[in-house]
């Protein structure tokens, strides 16, 4: 069985990313950091417009005596992460003030969790939520394996079948 570290969450989603039909993000544009150093696990820059940042926040699998607590709790830390990590203006707000007008898709976000830990954050992050903050969810199983998950697919709760 594969130990689910957060360096091998981030080598993953790298992979995945990299590898991802018409994602188009640039693996020599592609930042990791260190495990003790400041700021987001993964920075990549490419995407449709060739000019869209994604920053995404990892945390792997636990193996300690508590595990299964911190395994399905594990995604807040990451979301206080990279919610204290977003310095861009996220939406503008229509000329009469009546609401949003447009939420700055450039900049995307992302939670990179071990499975269970992102089947708890994607029943209870709220999709609108998601949607305003560009929020990503890219869940890996106990095989390594990559499963990506939009904003709009928030909001729901996912069978354990559906990560594995």
């Amino acid at each position: 069985m594969l130990e689910i570290t957060e360096e091998f969450v981030v080598k993953r989603i790298i992979e995945f990313m990299i590898n991802k039909k018409n994602g188009n993000w640039h693996e020599e544009k592609t930042e990791q950091r260190g495990l003790h150093e400041h700021g987001c696990d993964l920075k990549l820059v490419g995407g449709k417009r060739n000019s869209e940042y994604f920053f995404i926040e990892c945390k792997g699998k636990s193996y300690s005596k508590s595990a299964k607590s911190i395994n399905r709790e594990g995604w807040l830390n990451a979301l206080g992460q990279i919610i204290t990590r977003m310095r861009v203006k996220r939406f503008s707000v229509s000329k009469n003030g009546s609401g949003i007008s447009r939420i700055n898709h450039a900049y995307k976000y992302g939670l990179g969790l071990y499975w269970e830990s992102a089947q708890v954050a994607l029943n209870r992050i709220p999709k609108e939520i998601a949607k305003v903050l560009c929020l990503h969810i890219f869940a890996v199983n106990d095989n390594g394996e990559v499963k990506y998950f939009t904003p709009s697919k928030f909001g729901v709760k996912y069978p354990d079948e559906r990560f594995k």
